[in-house]
């Protein structure tokens, strides 16, 4: 099996569990430990959630049932690369736009939405200017 398999095969086996455990893992690589811990445990029951607790620490750690935000859920963010996309999808607007050439100073919204997304100092430090 490969990776992307792998990984489809996870998503599968999470999506069984109670959505209560998705929410109190704390990060997505803890699902596939625990994947990982049930595929090697034949003894387990096959749903996480039916563990008991120590099963789940033992396996994590920490037992995500455990964790406030498997009740409450957990508000999903937006990622640098959602903000990179918007920052590019502006870029492409102004540049496509008759705006760009006409007036200047068109070009400072999206160079500011760029300059959010990145920063100069650090991508400079990193190039080697």
């Amino acid at each position: 099996m490969n990776a992307r398999e792998q990984l489809k095969a996870v998503a599968d086996w999470l999506g069984w569990q109670d959505e209560s455990l998705s929410f109190g893992l704390v990060n997505s690589l803890d699902a596939l430990r625990l994947y990982d811990y049930a595929q090697s445990r034949g003894e387990l029951p096959e749903m996480a959630d039916d563990w008991t607790p120590a099963q789940r620490i033992k396996a994590l750690g920490y037992d995500p049932l455990a964790l406030p935000e498997s009740n409450s859920g957990r508000e999903v963010g937006i990622t640098g690369a959602c903000e990179a996309w918007d920052a590019l999808h502006d870029a492409r607007v102004l540049i496509d736009s008759v705006a760009f050439v006409a007036t200047e100073g068109d070009s400072a919204p999206v160079i500011a939405s760029i300059d959010a997304v990145i920063s100069r100092p650090t991508h400079s430090k990193q190039m080697g200017r």
